[in-house]
């Protein structure tokens, strides 16, 4: 089905059609070389995990930064909608 009001993100002289709101700010700012470097970090660290402790660490790892991410992305996505 195709969408009726689609989102564009324009950088330079290219236009590319965004899936959402997410996949627009991805592209706006550029942000596609970090979420790549950051999914393969994760796969990594991922590998590693051999043993109950090793995964317990990690999670707590995990949830740490993203107590920490997590408020700065909604108050931006906040900003956003208003």
């Amino acid at each position: 089905m195709k969408n009726k009001n689609p989102l564009y993100v324009v950088k330079g002289q290219n236009v590319e059609q965004a899936k959402g709101l997410w996949d627009l700010l991805v592209k706006k700012l550029d942000l596609e070389p970090v979420i790549n470097f950051m999914m393969g970090f994760f796969q990594m660290l991922l590998e590693q995990v051999k043993t109950y402790p090793a995964l317990v660490m990690v999670k707590n790892m995990l949830d740490e930064w993203i107590a920490q991410i997590l408020p700065k992305l909604q108050g931006f996505m906040g900003m956003l909608r208003a």
